[in-house]
């Protein structure tokens, strides 16, 4: 609304006579008076332009600080942002560095299993191989392989491997604490950054024109001059009113009558320097002059309610809009706290990532030094399964041994039966020699001649000795079957190496 301009009041007149318009003796001074006391009350609209006035100084100081907040939001979600990523390259580091252990770990596991299995086996083989009766005394209860050798150092060693084995899980769970609190804090600096609103770092490279904020400070400035151009017209208006008063006779007393009786419930108006009567008179008016003034006048006075009703409205709705910029200045506000609890909680990640990377190397010392030593008594342990594993052999090769011994010694018998045979025969013929000299010459050849000349032949014997002295055979007697089986699995190995 526009309200028409105002006639200036050097052109009033003050007398209501007869020569006045049709249109205009009608309006009466209770209506002037009317149309005055509505004018200074919407005067209280200046409260509502006032108020229009403080929104815009706040939106602007709001503008100002969604700036400032929005800047620091994005520098810091921009800078954690970085470093997350860092944290995260550093996270994968550990991880390989876990993995590549566990790994390592578990291949050593399984080498120490299969080795172990071969050392079981071949002590199933010893345990189960029973010596043979004839190599042990007479009446001894039957014995394995095995219980000829000392096991202690087999569980000496696998003793050792637990105990390797342990520190190396212990080491592990050391290592899991310090994986697990690293991602704990990895976790926590995501739900801080989450929590805070994406449009509060991406404000930052939005135009500072194209924010919402600028567009409802835009609108709230458009409407604050709109309210003051109304307010303006409400005040001319007023100053209309006045001078018809002024030009009407008795229209200052009417004023301050009616002033001083309200209605009930209606709001006191104020007319104390409105009207100085003590002023100069006014200037009179012509009757076309009175008559613009009060077309004027009319005219606007209908449109006074509306005019006071649009301010409210332009200024319920600058209000709406003042309070969607302060949401939105506290979102950035909540947005700016909660990336900063982020750069907070970063602060302390950092403090703790050298903690982190510590314990990665010092798991990776310490499996390092634990996998020697798990290789160098897995190297025992195979050492500890060749020993046993030449130590079957060997008895094969002793059950060979005594097999060739008792054949050799076989062998000798033979040659010692036929010598003795032709000794046999030889003797027989010698003594038949020896008698038939004795009668041929016996009674020619003195005795003391050759005293041994009757003696009998001499008897030719052979006797066993062993290494200490004259005894039995010393080389068992062995079942053919164990023989059999010594040779096959001798075979076999001699095949397997080639």
């Amino acid at each position: 609304m526009s309200l028409s301009p105002t006639i200036p009041a050097s052109h009033s007149q003050s007398s209501l006579s007869p020569s006045n318009s049709m249109s205009h003796q009608d309006v009466s001074i209770q209506t002037l008076v009317s149309h005055l006391l509505v004018s200074k009350r919407s005067l209280s609209s200046i409260n509502t332009v006032w108020r229009a006035n403080e929104i815009v100084t706040s939106a602007r100081a709001a503008l100002e600080e969604s700036v400032v907040l929005s800047a620091r939001t994005g520098f810091l979600r921009n800078g954690i942002s970085g470093q997350v990523k860092i944290l995260k390259k550093v996270r994968n580091g550990v991880e390989n560095i876990y993995k590549d252990g566990q790994r390592d770990f578990k291949n050593v596991i399984r080498t120490l299993d299969a080795a172990n299995a071969r050392l079981e086996s071949t002590m199933d083989v010893l345990r189960s191989t029973m010596v043979e009766a004839a190599f042990r005394p007479a009446g001894e209860e039957p014995r394995s392989l095995l219980d000829f050798v000392d096991e202690q150092g087999v569980e000496t060693m696998r003793d050792a491997l637990k105990e390797s084995i342990r520190e190396t899980k212990e080491a592990q769970t050391d290592f899991d604490t310090s994986i697990l609190s690293f991602d704990d804090d990895l976790r926590a600096l995501k739900t801080a950054m989450t929590s805070a609103p994406q449009s509060a770092s991406q404000s930052q490279s939005q135009s500072t024109f194209s924010s919402p904020i600028h567009t409802h400070l835009h609108t709230l400035e458009s409407h604050a001059q709109e309210m003051a151009s109304l307010l303006d017209s409400l005040v001319r208006h007023f100053d209309l009113c006045v001078n018809a008063i002024r030009h009407t006779e008795g229209g200052y007393a009417a004023v301050r009558k009616a002033a001083s009786s309200q209605p009930p419930g209606s709001d006191p108006v104020s007319v104390s320097g409105v009207i100085n009567t003590e002023s100069a008179p006014d200037e009179p008016i012509s009757s076309d002059e009175r008559r613009q003034m009060l077309d004027v006048l009319e005219h606007d006075a209908s449109q006074v309610e509306d005019v006071v009703e649009e301010l409210r409205e332009f200024l319920a709705e600058m209000e709406g809009k003042h309070d969607a910029i302060l949401e939105q200045v506290a979102s950035l506000t909540t947005a700016y706290n909660d990336i900063t609890n982020a750069y907070h909680i970063l602060e302390g990640v950092g403090a703790r990532l050298t903690g982190y990377i510590i314990a990665s190397q010092e798991f990776r010392l310490r499996w390092d030094e634990t996998k020697a030593q798990i290789q160098d008594q897995l190297s025992e342990l195979e050492s500890m399964r060749l020993f046993y594993e030449n130590y079957f052999s060997s008895y094969d090769s002793l059950i060979l041994e005594v097999y060739r011994r008792k054949e050799c010694e076989e062998k000798v018998k033979g040659i010692v039966d036929r010598a003795m045979e032709q000794m046999g025969r030889l003797y027989e013929a010698d003594m038949k020699e020896r008698e038939g000299f004795r009668l041929d010459v016996g009674d020619f050849l003195p005795v003391d001649l050759y005293p041994s000349v009757n003696k009998p032949a001499p008897v030719w014997e052979f006797v066993l000795r062993n290494g200490d002295g004259v005894g039995e055979s010393s080389v068992p007697e062995l079942e053919r079957g164990a023989i059999e089986a010594a040779g096959k699995r001798e075979k076999d190995r001699q095949r397997n190496e080639r």
